[in-house]
């Protein structure tokens, strides 16, 4: 007996989702609405494509649901088994970058990735159906009809991985979502995360342009602190880099104090021979950051250690260490690349993916209720929840 499966959605879940499944015996129909699948693949890490961490974070993840369940799915595909799989499988050689941690393909072309997966999926025997959309699936007797763009198919078991909602400029307008929704699955809200954030432009307009190494922290909706390190950088509209992306959805919980530690600055920074104060901040964070520090803590430019004022120099140590970021908002999805919230792990089996509310229908990647931080965790949180959905779909039994 052969098995029909439908994986809706070409993205890094799904590519994966559809060779396992085929690999498995079953009969794929891989749906896509873009001309060439994958376009979040190819726009990641610049064009290059962060493939995959070199150490795998699941304690930095943000889900609602219970972590263990998180863990759980993780571990279902370790990072040295993920890796194998591009280098052996695909003939993907990766390489670490050491400054980050990142691992990005040989070729530095996130296209060489994109293709290896289709050529995968196709290659295990997967019917790939490009520019055709899903409007709507509905429980048929045995199975699913899907309505499509080409007309309904039918099948025993579908996998949706449609992403969420961020770049929709890729081909993300959360259909699966509404589709899990219809299907009377527990979702949680969503918000954009991973994105630039957004402040009032003339406090911080001269210094656009300026990039550092910070650590920013804050407390998430449970009153955890969460911090990141990393590069940040002032922009025209705000603030962006790693640091600012991994804590951006916070901002999604309300009014939220992010504070920025520029520098490490002490009293005895400030006590030593006498110089120019911004002389001896400007060897430690970028000149023009340090001057405007220094106009927010109304001291002279000219201001000497030796005439440093006992109250400005507590200002100045409590600005460069423990700065309150001011923010307005984010980018939203058009800049976020995932979407936070989505389906509640605890409606999906952790082991297959299958919904626990419709049997034979199976949801995996960015639409259920879980992220990373930047650096390749979401694709590896794609690749594993993809290949447990693609096996357990194809599967005969």
């Amino acid at each position: 007996m052969t098995r029909s499966v439908a994986v809706v959605g070409a993205g890094a879940a799904g590519l994966v989702a559809a060779g396992f499944a085929a690999a498995g015996g079953a009969t794929v129909t891989l749906i896509e609405r873009t001309k060439d699948g994958g376009r979040k693949i190819l726009i990641s890490g610049g064009g290059r494509c962060n493939v995959l961490p070199s150490v795998l974070a699941p304690d930095r993840f943000v889900t609602a649901s219970p972590p263990h369940l998180l863990r759980s799915m993780l571990r279902a595909w370790p990072l040295h088994e993920q890796r194998a799989f591009f280098e052996d499988e695909l003939q993907i050689p990766l390489v670490l970058e050491e400054e980050s941690g990142k691992l990005f393909p040989r070729s530095n072309r996130a296209k060489d990735v994109r293709d290896a997966l289709v050529s995968f999926a196709r290659g295990r025997g997967a019917s790939v159906q490009f520019e055709t959309t899903v409007s709507g699936i509905a429980r048929s007797e045995g199975g699913f009809t899907l309505q499509t763009s080409n007309g309904s198919l039918s099948c025993d078991r579908v996998i949706l991985a449609t992403g969420g909602l961020s770049v929709p400029a890729t081909g993300s307008d959360g259909i699966g979502l509404r589709i899990a929704l219809e299907f009377s699955h527990d979702i949680v809200d969503t918000y954009p995360a991973l994105t630039p954030l957004l402040a009032d432009g003339s406090r911080h307009s001269a210094l656009s342009g300026v990039s550092l190494t910070v650590r920013l922290r804050a407390k998430d909706a449970n009153n955890k602190t969460i911090e990141t390190h990393g590069g940040f950088l002032f922009t025209h509209r705000g603030y962006s880099g790693p640091s600012v992306l991994d804590i951006s959805h916070v901002t999604e919980l309300g009014s939220q104090v992010i504070r920025a530690q520029w520098a490490s600055l002490s009293v005895e920074d400030l006590s030593g021979k006498d110089e120019f104060v911004v002389s001896i901040l400007s060897r430690k964070i970028p000149q023009r950051l340090a001057e405007q520090l220094l106009r927010e803590c109304a001291i002279p430019q000219d201001r000497r250690t030796s005439s440093l004022k006992r109250d400005e120099r507590n200002a100045l140590i409590e600005a460069v260490t423990s700065y309150a970021l001011p923010w307005t908002g984010n980018e939203g999805y058009k800049k976020a690349e995932v979407t936070g919230g989505g389906v509640a792990l605890t409606e999906v089996d952790p082991k297959t993916l299958e919904s626990r509310k419709v049997k034979g229908l199976y949801l995996c990647g960015e639409m259920l209720d879980a992220f990373g931080p930047i650096g390749g965790h979401n694709f590896s949180w794609a690749w594993a929840t993809g290949r447990a959905a693609g096996l357990a779909a194809g599967n005969l039994r």
